[in-house]
């Protein structure tokens, strides 16, 4: 019988993470390749990590890819039949991913199994979303999206759902490929979600797993020096994302009264709070500014500038 912790790589990628990075690697079991994708360009660490992690890959980005670009890069990196995606703000608990593999089996049909995620002992509804409403191969939203009453409460048991966050799975690389991988259009945010509606577009099952488990510090994966920046950066691409998200997989009708929506109320409001509060007043800006881009089909190219 196959042994499948032999058989699955932890992929990590990092963005000037500091003290972040190592606290997650320590809680990843010494028989599992781990390989980091580094897009802040930290070449001093490769050789600290590589050195003090035996089992460590630590590659360093000329660039950064964003998320999707670096797990794409990492699934050609690899070897192994699964690979185990998260990022340095999580905590992954005792046999979480030794967990996940004994379900492979069990669950044939999946392509992707999520651990159950917490946040300071407290259960997050983190990408269970109620339904992606597949209707003739297209994803239908109406309004926002909403979350599944019965996810308020940590599940009994394992469940089959439409969407999981990619704060941490596991996916099986071959089902990965016949969707053709990632969709390396997109820089950061809806990543998660566009895999899973083509996984199950293809008839995959995406499973949370009841007894795998971590503990996410949300927005805590980037040194906190540079959290201003990051939090321009992070509206910027949800914004860019989620109208891509939408005129991929529903109408361009849809798509676009949803862009200019947010484009007019985001730019009404970031000129109202710059006479009362300049920190909402930016959040709007970059709400703004995204959804310019994707409207005028502009490519996600924003960047924070980190100066170290």
């Amino acid at each position: 019988m196959l042994d499948n912790n032999k058989n699955c790589t932890v992929v990590i990628t990092t963005f000037f993470a500091g003290n972040k990075l190592e606290s997650c690697i320590k809680n990843i079991p010494e028989i599992f390749k781990i390989l980091i994708i580094d897009n802040g360009g930290e070449k001093q660490k490769k050789e600290y990590f590589e050195k003090k992690f035996l089992n460590l890959t630590y590659y360093v980005s000329d660039s950064n890819l964003g998320v999707p670009r670096s797990y794409s890069l990492a699934n050609k990196l690899i070897d192994t039949k699964y690979m185990f995606n998260t990022q340095p703000d999580v905590v992954i608990k005792k046999n979480c991913i030794e967990n996940l593999l004994k379900k492979v089996d069990t669950y044939p049909n999946f392509a992707i199994l999520s651990p159950t995620i917490f946040h300071n002992k407290s259960y997050i509804v983190e990408g269970d979303y109620k339904t992606l409403k597949i209707y003739k191969k297209k994803y239908k939203e109406v309004g926002k999206m909403i979350f599944h009453s019965a996810y308020k409460n940590p599940p009994e048991g394992d469940i089959s759902v439409d969407s999981v966050t990619g704060t941490a799975m596991l996916i099986d690389r071959e089902k990965l490929k016949l969707i053709n991988d990632w969709d390396t259009n997109i820089f950061n945010y809806f990543e998660d979600m566009d895999l899973c509606l083509r996984f199950r577009l293809k008839g995959y099952e995406i499973i949370k797993i009841r007894d795998a488990e971590v503990d996410h510090d949300a927005f805590a994966s980037h040194d906190i020096s540079f959290s201003k920046k990051m939090d321009f950066s992070r509206n910027w691409h949800h914004s860019w994302s989620r109208f891509y998200f939408l005129k991929k997989h529903t109408t361009n009708i849809n798509a676009y009264k949803y862009g200019i929506n947010v484009l007019i109320k985001s730019a009404f409001k970031s000129l109202f709070y710059i006479f009362f509060k300049k920190s909402k007043s930016i959040t709007h800006f970059a709400k703004a500014y995204g959804t310019l881009f994707a409207i005028l089909n502009l490519e996600p190219n924003y960047r924070p500038k980190i100066k170290t």
